[in-house]
């Protein structure tokens, strides 16, 4: 080693010795880190010439419990940063429910409304226990669109409904109507803001182009002839919306068509403009998770995976607490509390149909299916706004999580927990998407990268009195006989609005809790879970003191906020010049392997199919880039939990199974479907061909094989069989290669076989060479 370096470990090894008699191993152990991170940044030296182990892991994970404040050295930084909050496991957390405590609220349900209900009651001071009986976010709350919208469409509409010819008859009740639509739209620019401010490491804004490509639109957007020169008219009506928000959110404009050219060279070059305007985006699986860690921040009891299975009442049928399960252990046990509130989003008439089976609907449900594309297919960064789509809806294009997220379509039904969406709705979103890209461009079934359906609620007031007004927002409503409260209804940007409404009705018709209430809602102004002291410069330091990549110190930052810091101490060399610290979990995205094992520690996760879809988005991105990675999660979290051999496998198997459930670039149909479509060499020639490109690569040719029924045991078994075929070893296999093998094999290929079975073809009319193209099978 150099001289100078020499010298430099000399004096760092008397400071360590220094710091170990001064601070004890646990500090010792942080400030050799900090060491580290100095060296690293500086391009210093190898890493494992300050002595750094996995012994240090532990004594890290000991500072780590021990003190409020992690104080950086000088060498690596002069700013301190808050830890991470710890929370009950939970284990405590169940301790705590089964403990016979009667508490002031019971939510049942923990999506971003439950979650935010327990929230707010606990920063007012009251009692508070939550239960969930999957993961936190696990419904709804994490299958959006992922926008913190204020609702331009609802505008819209209201101006529609307004200037209908049958409101002539009932102008008053229409007006009405239009004025409860508009302060509806206020309310939401009012709680967009909040969220956004508040939570600078969970959200951010997102520039949205609506493309004009007529003056005059028909058949009109809205359903409305008003609407047909909206093209006109467009420009005004975004700054209305901007100064809705108080002109908070950043000016809409209008891009002209060169410069929108310039930007978006892959878009249709045939607009008149782009007019572009601003909705806030975030991660909200990760949001809902936040909201419901901060509620334990506050105090409240929260645990996941417990679920309602009944409801307790007094001698005179009023509640007074719920029968729970487990439903990881199986174990039933009783929870009390002075009022209980059902947040059940679309399944909350399950939730009542335990409390009265008799009880009329409240909620009808609305599927909407999401479909990802990879990146390049959204203009640099900007999203798009189909406000006229074939069928009447909106359709949002959008750059998220390093992807093209494509939604959303609108069917009635009954609200399902399965993920997975119907096939005509994913051709609908890719025959839209293709409208707007250059004519040289092909949306391709291949391309999805996954695709996923989720409801939300359509919510009515069962018990509102004859006569009541409509409401066009969310629902509250209480039981007069159980006195058991439920709220439905509304949008993922007025969460917290809800929250407030609902427990401020609970504490107002509770004698008992209006006594104990500390206050109003303080929500308003709290940062959720990582926000407090986090700044724009947050994936600066990580990169500077860990040695993480910048990709991923965004992603750290951005998910995690402040506690990102906490989330690196637990990275282990990668054994490259760059990046130094930090084992990516896959090829192709920014997630470490220590995120499974800090989410394990600190924040409730309990299984292999949470971590891949909720806790990372990872199957909400990329399905098959979850399935891959399954394997590596499930055996970090067995390590983590002391799972048996058996427990693991079958974290794993239910894991894959739901990933399966999503859509991705095959259509998600009965097995042999595929099969079905093949009628002649040529078709069978496209069946293997998936992205459409006139070869089958490898990739290709493993992914149609497994859908046509003949999966391969292994990659080397599929290897040779590719091989057979790419007689010219160009790793491609042209059509012409493909019918001479088909017609000249000579090695009793087993994948001839089974194809030659599956399609049962008629030797005499195969003709030969490429003239047997047409050849029919059967």
């Amino acid at each position: 080693l150099p001289s100078k370096v020499k010298k430099s470990l000399s004096v760092t090894s008397k400071t360590l010795n220094k710091t170990t008699g001064m601070l004890g191993q646990a500090a010792a152990a942080q400030q050799r880190r900090a060491l580290i991170a100095a060296f690293v940044s500086s391009g210093g030296i190898v890493i494992a010439s300050l002595g750094y182990n996995e012994s240090d892991r532990s004594l890290l994970e000991a500072k780590k419990q021990a003190s409020p404040v992690v104080k950086q050295s000088a060498a690596a930084s002069a700013l301190t940063r808050e830890k991470t909050k710890i929370i009950p496991t939970r284990d405590e957390q169940l301790n705590n429910l089964t403990s016979g405590k009667k508490y002031d609220i019971l939510v049942v349900g923990g999506g971003a409304t439950g979650s935010g209900t327990a929230l707010d009651a606990a920063t007012r001071g009251l009692s508070v226990a939550l239960i969930e009986r999957g993961d936190f976010g696990n419904e709804t709350s994490s299958r959006s669109t992922k926008l913190i919208w204020a609702g331009i469409r609802y505008i819209a509409t209201s101006i529609s409904a307004l200037l209908r010819f049958r409101n002539i008859l009932r102008p008053f009740d229409a007006i009405d109507d239009f004025i409860s639509e508009f302060k509806m739209v206020q309310n939401a620019h009012k709680e967009r803001r909040i969220l956004i401010e508040n939570n600078p490491h969970l959200t951010n804004w997102c520039p949205i182009a609506v493309p004009i490509k007529s003056w005059i639109t028909w058949p009109a957007p809205f359903g409305h002839p008003i609407f047909a020169s909206a093209s006109f008219t467009l420009p005004a009506v975004f700054k209305f919306y901007d100064g809705m928000s108080g002109f908070s959110c950043p000016p809409s404009h209008i891009m002209g068509r060169d410069r929108a050219h310039r930007k978006f060279p892959q878009l249709n070059q045939d607009m008149k403009y782009f007019q572009v305007f601003y909705e806030g985006q975030h991660n909200d699986a990760r949001t809902a998770t936040c909201i419901a860690l901060t509620a334990a921040e506050q105090g409240a009891t929260i645990a996941n995976y417990v679920e309602m299975i009944g409801l307790i009442k007094d001698k005179n049928g009023k509640a007074i607490g719920v029968t729970c399960k487990d439903n990881l252990t199986g174990k039933e046990f009783e929870v009390y509390a002075e009022q209980i509130i059902f947040a059940g989003g679309p399944f909350t008439d399950s939730l009542r149909n335990m409390e009265d089976p008799n009880s009329e609907p409240a909620v009808n449900a609305a599927a909407g299916t999401h479909i990802v594309l990879p990146a390049y297919y959204c203009p640099n960064g900007i999203g798009m706004l189909d406000i006229n789509t074939s069928d009447g809806r909106f359709l949002f294009f959008l750059p998220w999580q390093g992807a093209t997220l494509v939604g959303t379509t609108d069917r009635k039904g009954p609200a399902v927990s399965s993920h997975g969406p119907p096939e005509s709705e994913i051709q609908w979103l890719l025959n839209e998407t293709s409208k707007y890209l250059s004519p040289e461009l092909k949306v391709r079934r291949s391309d999805v990268l996954s695709a996923w359906q989720g409801f939300r609620p359509l919510a009515s007031d069962p018990n509102a009195l004859p006569g009541a007004p409509i409401s066009r927002d969310h629902i509250i409503s209480v039981n007069p006989n159980t006195g058991v409260t439920f709220i439905t209804g509304g949008k993922w940007t007025t969460y917290r609005e809800m929250a407030e409404d609902v427990v401020n009705r609970v504490v107002g018709r509770s004698p008992t809790l209006s006594n104990k209430v500390t206050g109003p809602s303080t929500t308003e102004t709290l940062p959720l879970r990582g926000g407090e002291g986090y700044t724009r410069n947050v994936s600066i330091r990580l990169v500077q003191e860990f040695g993480v990549s910048e990709e991923t110190a965004k992603h750290l930052a951005r998910t995690y906020g402040v506690n990102a810091f906490d989330v690196c101490l637990l990275t282990v060399p990668t054994g490259k010049r760059w990046p130094r610290f930090g084992r990516i979990l896959v090829e192709g995205y920014p997630y470490l392997d220590c995120e499974v094992l800090y989410a394990v520690k600190n924040e409730m996760v309990c299984t292999v199919k949470d971590m891949l879809t909720l806790r990372t988005r990872l199957a909400f991105l990329n399905r098959d880039a979850a399935m891959n990675a399954a394997p590596k999660v499930a055996d970090i979290m067995a390590k983590a939990l002391g799972w048996s051999r058996k427990e693991r496998n079958r974290q794993l198997k239910e894991a894959e199974e739901l990933i399966g459930t999503f859509g991705g670039s095959f259509p998600n149909t009965e097995e042999r479907r595929l099969s079905a479509t093949i009628t002649d060499l040529g078709t069978l020639f496209s069946a293997l061909d998936v992205d459409g490109s006139g070869y089958i690569d490898l990739i290709d040719f493993k992914d149609a094989v497994r859908e046509l029924g003949f999966p391969f045991k292994n990659d080397k078994e599929a290897l040779v069989a590719f091989n057979e075929m790419d007689t010219n070893s160009d790793n491609r296999i042209s059509e012409e290669e493909f019918l001479d093998w088909w017609y000249n094999d000579k090695s009793k290929s087993k994948l001839r076989s089974q194809l030659s079975k599956e399609f049962k073809f008629s030797t005499d009319k195969l003709g030969s060479g490429a003239k047997s193209r047409g050849v029919m099978f059967g």
